[in-house]
């Protein structure tokens, strides 16, 4: 079946196959770094405006392989593949419908994170240099259902206090121009998380001069 085509270009074969490659690549990084377990987290790049390559569901994303990746419409409706739809993809396409500069989300349950989250802390970005440059503020949505319609607008309430959400109780999503931002914004995420649950074992952590 062919994909959906953005009107105003064209995804050739070649680029597709190069995204479900990043795709892969991504989950198995979340996996091998802890950022994930077994089945957990999700990502996804909008391929078109009509069409979105997404992670199945129930698959373990340390050993995914590229044909369990499914294409998915702007409504959810399955348009290629064998697997069934990720259950958070409601709160993937929320993001896509509201933020139009989001090319690809990365959905994690990072440990740190969830450490903070689960005992009340907050995330510190102004005690690393490279977090308040990339993370800026980092919004924290309080516990919904995770798949439900009510998380996926809890998000959309905060969206626009920065590119990186943390989900209490739950984990965290980001979204960038491409994949490999997104993954990123993870990967900082969790290193800040670290970074601010050992600071105040330690001490009283002095936050950057302005």
């Amino acid at each position: 079946m062919r994909l959906p085509q953005n009107r105003s270009t064209e995804l050739d074969r070649g680029r597709l196959q190069e995204i479900r490659s990043q795709i892969v690549q991504v989950c198995r990084s979340l996996y091998s770094k802890g950022l994930i377990a077994g089945t957990d987290g999700n990502v996804s790049v909008r391929l078109s405006d009509e069409a979105i390559l997404s992670t199945p569901s129930g698959v373990h994303k340390g050993f995914l392989e590229e044909e369990a990746l499914v294409v998915v419409d702007r409504n959810g409706e399955l348009i290629k593949g064998r697997e069934r739809p990720s259950s958070e993809l409601p709160l993937h396409l929320a993001i896509y419908g509201r933020d139009p500069d989001a090319r690809a989300i990365v959905h994690a349950h990072p440990p740190w994170i969830l450490a903070l989250s689960l005992t009340g802390y907050k995330l510190q970005p102004h005690l690393v240099t490279e977090a308040r440059m990339f993370l800026g503020r980092v919004a924290v949505v309080p516990f919904e259902k995770p798949g439900s319609s009510a998380l996926a607008a809890a998000v959309l309430e905060r969206l626009d206090q920065g590119l990186a959400q943390v989900m209490a109780h739950h984990g965290a999503v980001t979204r960038g121009s491409s994949l490999q931002k997104a993954f990123e914004l993870m990967e900082c995420l969790e290193h800040t998380a670290r970074i601010t649950a050992l600071a105040n074992l330690l001490g009283r952590p002095e936050p950057l001069p302005d």
